[in-house]
């Protein structure tokens, strides 16, 4: 597609140069529109206006910097290309919710864009490419219950969750611990899976969570309960039936993770589905969180 190509050329360039002024006139100049031909045709290919994108990309990487630096905030705000603290104050609190100052006394990476990355569709009727973004978030602990089983996941010689997770979804709908109308999600531990994929952990937890300073609550029977620990994770946007899902995940962990600068660790993997998910729809959207480090 002659539009995602020039569009694909154009982020190239941006990402490129994002510690530049990169405003809508140069950069309609560095493609085959005008202005407003550009406006639209980014926001149709990646879901983001021109000036939204950049501005989350520079303001992700002042996140980074933040923690992962000493340099003063005046100085962070000059290399991502603000002309004040005050102006870089004003966005960052505008995006991330906290002052910059803040955001590095809490020391946690939270919110943070990645750049899009143009990815094949696997779709068996229609191979097409498409953007993908991919956020990094840091979650604080939390306890939680649900049903319980194992599965052999995506690495298994022998992958069997296909038919497994969706028995243990039935299982706690069967028992009255699920809510259709509710945000739902699913915990995959691999920390004991000794890298071959085998004996995982898996969830199908009962709507809510709490933190870590609720009390520890009382489950019904055939329930068990988990503490998730603070984690940092990559956050995928995952589109279309939920049995294409172990497509978005390979294409995570072999393609994204290895170029990302960031490494994956054993952790709590995390699937989060929306109100009123339908699993089998081709246009149903959730998303599965990966742990990393920096």
């Amino acid at each position: 597609m002659p539009s995602l190509t020039r569009i694909c050329q154009l982020l190239e360039y941006i990402h490129r140069n994002i510690q530049e002024p990169l405003s809508l006139e140069l950069l309609a100049e560095k493609s085959c529109w005008s202005r407003w031909q550009l406006q639209r045709v980014f926001q149709h290919e990646t879901g983001f206006t021109v000036a939204s994108y950049i501005r989350q990309l520079k303001l992700s990487q002042a996140a980074q910097l933040l923690l992962n630096s000493r340099e003063r905030i005046i100085d962070i705000a000059l290399a991502t290309g603000f002309n004040s603290e005050i102006s870089f104050t004003r966005a960052f609190k505008q995006h991330f919710s906290v002052t910059p100052k803040v955001y590095r006394q809490k020391g946690a990476l939270t919110g943070v864009l990645q750049p899009l990355v143009l990815v094949q569709s696997n779709h068996t009727i229609s191979k097409r490419f498409k953007l993908k973004d991919v956020r990094i978030e840091t979650l604080p602990t939390f306890n939680a219950f649900g049903v319980q089983g194992e599965i052999n996941g995506l690495l298994s010689e022998q992958p069997d969750f296909a038919h497994v997770v969706p028995s243990l979804w039935q299982t706690l709908d069967d028992l009255g611990g699920f809510d259709k109308s509710c945000n739902n999600m699913g915990l995959i531990d691999v920390r004991a899976s000794g890298g071959e994929g085998n004996n995982l952990h898996y969830w199908a937890m009962a709507s809510g969570q709490r933190h870590e300073e609720d009390e520890i609550f009382d489950f019904p029977e055939g329930f068990s309960h988990i503490q998730v620990p603070k984690q940092t994770y990559a956050v995928l946007k995952h589109e279309g039936p939920i049995s294409d899902l172990s497509l978005s995940v390979e294409w995570f962990i072999f393609d994204w993770l290895p170029q990302s600068g960031y490494r994956g660790v054993d952790g709590i993997e995390l699937e989060r589905y929306p109100a009123d998910f339908e699993p089998t729809a081709g246009d149903a959207v959730m998303e599965y969180w990966l742990p990393i480090q920096w």
